[in-house]
């Protein structure tokens, strides 16, 4: 499976990625991470990557630059949901936010977060 991470706080990316890889590695045949620090450096990686697909994204809500949730209008806009992204997944601070969008977001997982918040998002959405 095909993960993306996007946040500029490279920690939380590094978390996520150890998360999954050590959750999912015994239920899914590989577990490749591409990880980005912003919202433009991942479209940019799209553009010049045309055949790759991404199973699950995970991305900030707030970042500098494009948001997160512009990210999510932008991919709308631009590709197909279930063409090229399956999954996007809003990792954010703000406890309160509530994000629906288009049916592609499963939620939102709060930052800080635990080995075991990550690890129940990508179960559910497999």
């Amino acid at each position: 499976m095909n993960f993306v991470t996007i946040d500029d706080y490279e920690h939380y990316s590094d978390l996520i990625i150890k998360y999954v890889t050590e959750g999912v590695s015994d239920v899914v045949d590989s577990v490749e991470f591409e990880k980005f620090s912003s919202a433009e450096d991942f479209l940019e990686f799209l553009d010049e990557n045309p055949d790759y697909k991404v199973d699950i994204l995970f991305c900030d809500v707030e970042m500098g630059g494009m948001s997160g949730v512009d990210l999510a209008e932008h991919i709308r806009r631009h590709y197909q949901y279930g063409s090229r992204i399956m999954k996007m997944i809003f990792v954010t601070s703000y406890r309160k936010l509530w994000i629906e969008y288009d049916g592609q977001i499963v939620g939102k997982i709060s930052k800080p977060f635990e080995k075991s918040d990550i690890v129940s998002a990508v179960m559910e959405m497999m």
